[in-house]
């Protein structure tokens, strides 16, 4: 893992890296602002971005993207005391860190994509509920087809999340738990309603992921000569990976526009975890992105675990995939 941080250090230095960013945010908003001036619906949109960013790269990253066919993923779940029955979502995104074919480190995030009408936003609340608290579910059509009482832990916080697009081609991202605070009793919202201190939109909302979860898996020598390098190279600043001076690994909740999601997501900043230091952490929140990647064709050269019940059904559903992929294995 020391090879992780590293990377993670030489990469907030780098201003290629920056340009990267930025060129991802420009094809993205040019693919949103294109697909608004057709009349695109969600589906439509996110089909578009997925064919955009498509085989991106810099460095050792990539992106790969592709769109999974087949039916919507419904689940039934109890709504406080009522049975009901919600689509999961429409799109994940998830991130990878490897060693050569290695997991080293993986987040996922399941977002469902909203398009405004008049700036306004029109939200499912008992979806809503869904993707905050991830009460167990059952499948019902598609991904989760035939299995019951799925429990999903989110301790993140951001395992399900929003995706707002809005005119003339801009999309916020909003972790579920946040959107719900916002919206309280009501089920709509305008744009002009959704905002945080400039402080806080800057950057995102972040909340750094508990460095003893981490640094229990090393030896303290080795996590001494980890922290030790991560402060040698950036210095002690109070960012807000793991609360330990780097940009990277954090917890964002989130982003006023497209830059914010794309700096979190290239970031490592995005999902709930589900590995970490090469060991599984969230054996079905794993199991489920690992499906998702098998699904979707984007498991190249990565060795993805076996043995775990949803990861080993067959391919199924529908939605769209993003994975970011960043290999250390070059940069030890």
């Amino acid at each position: 893992m020391h090879r992780v941080f590293s990377y993670a250090a030489r990469l907030a230095e780098d201003g290629q890296f920056v340009r990267f960013q930025n060129e991802l945010s420009q094809v993205a908003y040019d693919t949103l602002g294109q697909g608004y001036k057709t009349g695109d619906n969600e589906v439509a949109l996110v089909t578009k971005l997925v064919a955009a960013i498509n085989e991106k790269s810099y460095d050792h990253i990539t992106v790969a993207a592709n769109k999974i066919h087949g039916t919507r993923s419904f689940v039934e779940f109890n709504y406080r005391d009522k049975p009901t029955t919600k689509e999961l979502g429409d799109m994940a995104v998830i991130s990878i860190v490897t060693a050569g074919k290695s997991r080293l480190l993986q987040r996922v995030c399941i977002i469902q994509n909203k398009k405004a009408k008049d700036h306004v936003w029109g939200v499912d609340e008992e979806q809503l509920f869904l993707l905050k608290n991830f009460p167990p579910f059952s499948g019902n059509r598609g991904l989760f087809r035939g299995m019951t009482e799925v429990a999903f832990q989110n301790r993140s916080g951001c395992l399900g999340a929003y995706g707002l697009f809005d005119e003339p081609g801009e999309m916020m991202f909003v972790a579920a738990p946040l959107f719900a605070e916002v919206l309280r009793t009501r089920g709509s919202v305008p744009s002009n309603e959704i905002g945080l201190p400039s402080a806080i939109t800057q950057t995102g909302i972040h909340s750094a992921f508990p460095a003893a979860l981490f640094s229990h898996l090393f030896d303290p020598e080795e996590w001494y000569m980890i922290m030790r390098e991560v402060f040698h190279r950036i210095g002690p600043f109070p960012w807000r990976g793991f609360g330990l001076g780097l940009p990277f690994f954090g917890n964002v909740h989130y982003g006023r526009d497209i830059y914010d999601f794309v700096r979190a997501w290239t970031q490592v900043n995005l999902g709930e975890y589900t590995c970490l230091a090469g060991a599984t952490i969230n054996p079905e929140v794993d199991g489920f992105a690992n499906r998702l990647i098998r699904s979707a064709g984007l498991e190249r050269d990565i060795d993805l675990p076996t043995g775990n019940e949803i990861t080993d059904m067959k391919p199924g559903g529908d939605m769209a995939v993003f994975v970011l992929r960043m290999d250390v294995e070059h940069k030890g």
